[in-house]
């Protein structure tokens, strides 16, 4: 956990308000319970929870208070108070979360240590500070993950936080490039993958705000997810953009989950390499993916175009490169294909909405 939608307390008892909401929702209605299949587990598995880092690795931090409200749940304990965290639930003893005071980038790698290599997803749906912080720390260990999902980024259609960027990009642009290089560096003998879900992508899979907010309210989930949309919904008008919300984060967790099998994509689901850096400082286009469109690249001559010119490479400097891992990337696989974005929304209301789709 790490702030991105508001500051870091506020952003860490959000996830407790969630885990209250749904108690509560099984309370009122026990037939839902089987909605929920890894919420407080018989097994008494418990996730860990942590805080993460409080701001960006380098650079201003960036909230989006101004889309999410001042709590990043559209200040839901100010026009619901029933939702405020209570302290006497969450002591050390409680059947829902491990709360951990180690830094959230420990916790990821104490998890990889402890687990075989190959068999851990790790998803990042905010900024990529605390896999930023992970990587640094211990890149071996860190090698030993299945796959790293991260939603993020903007490559050829329009930011949603900037004209040219995404916000968990624009938040900490040194981390994502951080990440983003060492991806392409990881080697065997770890089967490690990386895999990018961009605005490209998520943007085109989106649900009527009709569908997810309801008026009469007739549970607590139904309370709860009205009440935390109808702020972004009203963004959205100001802007004048469609009434609809975007399944950014939604989509990146349906990837992961319909993959974490053997890491092999089900029929539908596919990737492209693509190149790009990640501009980190620039006025105004921080956080933007730059796509070097000029062409001129000749691999068979070992050129390329950079800023300063043509770059050539001659036989020995290849070979060199080649030997110590050195050699240019072919980029990072982003999300290209996906399966019929009714299927996606379908599963979506299915599981997490109390609303018939």
């Amino acid at each position: 956990m790490r702030p991105g939608n508001t500051i870091l307390p506020k952003a860490y008892n959000n996830i407790l308000k969630v885990y209250q909401m749904i108690q509560k929702h099984i309370d009122a209605f026990p037939d839902d319970a089987s909605r929920f299949p890894n919420f407080k587990q018989a097994s008494g598995y418990r996730p860990i929870y942590s805080r993460g880092a409080a701001g960006p690795i380098k650079g201003a931090m960036n909230l989006a208070e101004y889309f999410h409200g001042p709590d990043g749940l559209s200040d839901i304990t100010t026009t619901h108070p029933e939702h405020a965290v209570n302290p006497a639930t969450w002591n050390a003893d409680n059947p829902y979360l491990e709360l951990s005071e180690k830094p959230a980038h420990q916790v990821i790698l104490d998890i990889l240590d402890k687990e075989p290599a190959g068999t851990v997803v790790v998803l990042s749906v905010g900024p990529l500070t605390n896999i930023s912080k992970a990587i640094s720390q211990s890149p071996s260990t860190f090698a030993k993950a299945r796959r790293l999902v991260s939603m993020g980024g903007t490559l050829d259609v329009p930011g949603n936080t900037s004209a040219t960027s995404e916000f968990n990009f624009f938040a900490d642009p040194y981390a994502a490039q951080h990440v983003l290089d060492h991806v392409q560096q990881i080697a065997q003998p770890y089967p490690f993958d990386f895999v990018l879900v961009p605005l490209d992508v998520t943007s085109r899979h989106t649900i009527p705000y009709g569908r997810l907010i309801s008026e009469r309210e007739s549970s607590p989930l139904q309370e709860f997810t009205s009440a935390l949309l109808r702020r972004p919904r009203g963004v959205m008008k100001v802007l004048g953009l469609p009434d609809e919300f975007e399944m950014h984060d939604p989509l990146a967790a349906w990837f992961v989950i319909r993959t974490c099998g053997d890491g092999t994509p089900e029929p539908g689901w596919g990737v492209k390499k693509r190149k790009f850096v990640v501009e980190k400082t620039g006025e105004y286009t921080k956080g933007m993916c730059v796509v070097d469109r000029r062409g001129g690249t000749n691999e068979v001559a070992a050129t390329t175009r950079a800023v300063e010119g043509i770059v050539v490479k001659d036989e020995k400097e290849r070979e060199r490169e080649s030997t110590n891992g050195k050699a240019e990337s072919e980029g990072v696989n982003v999300l290209s294909k996906w399966p019929d974005t009714s299927i996606f929304i379908k599963e979506m209301m299915r599981r997490v909405f109390p609303i018939e789709s």
